[in-house]
């Protein structure tokens, strides 16, 4: 014999009324109307053949009928919501880890407390950081989340969520201050001055000592072979570095947390970037 009984759902509802007591406190709990809970309980009964309720002026009243029913619905209930997380640990289990990248090495320490914290939460959640120099091409697939330094984020395609500023300036070493001193302003030319530089930033200056990676430019600076640009956040706090001078005119850029169109469809994404932003927020605010 073909069963009548083809919505499933139709148990969750009765569940919802014998529980509540009433059809309208029904709707409130399951986030519908109360003309479609009246509806499908009508069409329910109607399909078992049963009166599962008795109106009353107080709202609903579980019928003799209706109270046999109650267990089998509530197993219902529990296979669904198994079979729910069973489904969960199997898109979890095949899901491809969150790809991390950062402005540079400093930056990416900071995100990897972030997902220590996050993982103790979130335990089946994978994270693979890309290190690069270069800015990676997010709508290519080269990275999911990107946390980046900028005035702008010029790609409308890319979500956004901007974190707060920070101003960058030179510093040098206090052993090299205290040998040659420190330029006292931004100006085109730093000379006498020997300057660390990211190789890929252009400049005509003289005396340009060029590093391949931004842990090479710390390097040179704190070893005192030159005076170079760090983001105030980094440079203020290091008790080895000074000042050259204050940050000059148009230094402040703010910062991204980006997440490619793609990885933004991934619920554990946005639940990551979501945890991430305002514990970023608060280091930009710290340290800007």
């Amino acid at each position: 014999m073909q069963s009548r009984f083809k919505d499933w759902g139709d148990a969750r509802v009765f569940l919802a009324v014998a529980r509540e007591g009433s059809t309208l406190a029904a709707a409130r709990v399951l986030g519908i109307n109360q003309t479609t809970v009246s509806r499908r309980i009508d069409v329910l009964e109607h399909v078992l053949g049963v009166a599962l309720f008795e109106k009353t002026t107080r709202g609903a009243r579980t019928t003799e009928a209706g109270k046999a029913l109650l267990t089998a619905a509530e197993a219902l209930e529990a296979a669904a919501l198994t079979f729910e997380a069973l489904a969960i640990e199997q898109s979890l289990r095949d899901a491809p880890p969150i790809r991390l990248t950062a402005f540079d090495n400093a930056m990416a320490g900071s995100l990897g407390k972030i997902i220590a914290a996050f993982s103790e939460e979130n335990p089946d959640i994978s994270f693979e950081f890309i290190a690069s120099e270069r800015i990676l091409d997010l709508c290519k697939g080269e990275a999911d989340v990107a946390l980046r330094l900028s005035p702008a984020i010029a790609d409308e395609r890319l979500i956004v969520t901007r974190l707060g500023d920070h101003a960058w300036t030179y510093y040098a070493s206090k052993a090299y201050a205290a040998k040659n001193g420190v330029p006292k302003a931004y100006v085109d030319d730093l000379a006498p001055h020997k300057v660390a530089l990211l190789a890929h930033i252009s400049s005509k200056r003289r005396g340009v000592m060029r590093c391949a990676t931004a842990d090479d430019l710390r390097m040179a600076i704190a070893a005192g072979q030159a005076i170079g640009p760090l983001p105030t956040f980094e440079g203020d706090k290091n008790p080895n570095l000074v000042r050259c001078f204050p940050p000059p005119y148009g230094s402040t850029l703010n910062a991204f947390l980006v997440t490619s169109p793609d990885a933004h469809k991934r619920p554990m994404v946005r639940k990551f970037t979501a945890f991430a932003a305002p514990i970023l927020r608060r280091y930009f605010k710290n340290f800007g």
